[in-house]
């Protein structure tokens, strides 16, 4: 998978995360450690916007986890850690 394809199906699935509610998830894999993924919804003073980050970066395969950052050219993303 390219890296765009697996940014837009983490995206997606944030999206789901927070539409349903911390249901079940199936996750991507391929997300690479030091990734951003823009996710409008991704507060970073948000708990449960934190936790859906962290798993999206953790079962996607960056095992490092990952919180949701405010920036100043990419507005709100997911961070996966380095």
């Amino acid at each position: 998978m390219t890296t765009h394809r697996v940014e837009a199906v983490a995206i997606s699935l944030l999206v789901m995360l927070f539409a349903a509610g911390g249901e079940w998830v199936d996750y991507p894999s391929g997300v690479r450690c030091c990734s951003d993924i823009p996710v409008e919804r991704c507060d970073p003073r948000s708990p449960d916007a934190n936790a859906a980050c962290r798993d999206v970066c953790h079962y996607g395969g960056c095992r490092r986890g990952g919180q949701c950052e405010d920036g100043v050219l990419l507005g709100r993303f997911c961070h996966c850690n380095c």
